[in-house]
């Protein structure tokens, strides 16, 4: 099939909605031959990679292809000339360091330039999708490490929610990793706002930061908690977290401005959605808005005192909760749900707030849903 009718379901302010035409380009052309494998050589990764900020880094995130082209399909371009040695791709590896939720067993495969992302999908129904969000976050990690140290990567599909590999192990997706070429006028890395002919719109959230102090390599050294004691996390904070979350950032996805800080299905933007609670109001977070850039929160719905102490689990050191929900009860949404919760924990993990975070079981999914969230996953508190 040379193309499928995409939902464009970026607004979630009400407005009709539009479609489009995705065409696959490796079905109009096919993919460009490299050198022979002895002609490419070892790249040298530009410097300052591990000094990259989290912040930095999450803006910075993209997916990269062999078209010298940064908008007509992937923004990033891979360099057809030059190689990653093993043992640039096992550092790249070894630097993923999650905070885990379960024990259950998640690995990842490397062979040559590619990586198989494993788990163990026995269990009950919410134990898979609890693994899926922590395979998620591993997915996550690789991009967020490759963008800090300028390497190139895209998602290797295993068809659209993976595959059984054995009785015991599931193949979730796989990761190509190649040297990159500068993406972002000359640099490997960017803070800037969307720009472009529709450029960022300001919300009613503060503007997020897009270049901080904490080294997102050093962050995942010491990112090994699910939950931190800080300073009082602000209304601020919370914009941050909702862009680190899922916000806008320069890159472009099949020459849309859909530029975000987590990967999506296809670019698919309708899959997840996130909500804040934030005194007695619940609210819904937008980043597009009139076909453009957006950093907003939307009022959801008045929430009493008494649901507001039970969504906050009930302790009193936290004053407000980002919820992660899925509106499609499949593998795939789960790992969105996993690259929204790792950037949280990282942005929190930056700011040095007081936060702690969780997956949800059965019961707790089944009250957030008596307050209109359907299908919520993950929870973190602050």
């Amino acid at each position: 099939m040379l193309g499928k009718i995409l939902p464009d379901a970026c607004d979630r302010s009400g407005h009709s909605l539009a479609f489009l035409l995705y065409i696959d380009p490796y079905k109009l052309f096919p993919p460009q031959k490299l050198p022979p494998e002895n002609e490419r050589k070892i790249v040298h990764l530009p410097a300052g990679g591990e000094s990259i900020s989290i912040e930095n880094a999450l803006n910075s995130r993209c997916t990269s292809d062999y078209d010298d082209d940064p908008k007509y399909f992937h923004w990033g371009m891979f360099d057809h000339n030059k190689k990653l040695s093993l043992e640039q791709i096992r550092k790249i590896v070894d630097l993923v360091n999650i905070p885990r939720f379960t024990s259950k067993d998640l690995e990842i495969r490397i062979k040559d330039n590619l990586l198989t992302f494993v788990v163990d999908p026995t269990g009950s129904t919410i134990q898979r999708e609890w693994t899926m969000i922590e395979c998620g976050m591993q997915q996550q990690s690789i991009g967020l490490i490759c963008a800090a140290l300028g390497v190139g990567m895209v998602f290797k599909s295993f068809g659209k929610v993976g595959k059984s590999i054995s009785d015991v192990e599931y193949a979730t997706i796989r990761i190509k990793l190649d040297p990159m070429k500068p993406s972002y006028n000359g640099s490997y890395w960017s803070d800037s706002v969307p720009q472009g002919k529709r450029p960022w719109l300001k919300g009613n959230l503060p503007d997020p930061i897009r270049n901080g102090n904490t080294p997102l390599v050093n962050a995942f050294k010491r990112l090994r908690k699910i939950d931190s004691t800080g300073r009082r996390a602000t209304f601020e904070d919370a914009g941050q977290l909702l862009w680190a979350a899922r916000g806008r950032t320069p890159h472009y996805y099949i020459s849309k401005p859909w530029g975000m800080t987590i990967p999506t299905n296809f670019g698919r933007q309708d899959i997840t959605d996130i909500y804040l609670l934030s005194g007695n109001e619940l609210f819904i977070y937008s980043n597009w808005k009139e076909n453009r850039a957006d950093h907003s929160v939307l009022k959801f719905k008045e929430i009493e005192a008494k649901t507001k102490e039970q969504m906050l689990l009930n302790n009193k050191s936290y004053s407000r909760a980002i919820i992660l929900a899925v509106n499609e009860v499949e593998s795939y949404a789960f790992w969105e749900i996993g690259y929204q919760l790792l950037n949280l924990l990282l942005q929190a993990y930056s700011l040095n707030i007081n936060y702690s975070a969780i997956l949800l079981d059965d019961e707790q999914r089944a009250f957030f849903e008596t307050c209109g969230i359907m299908h919520p996953a993950a929870l973190i508190s602050f």
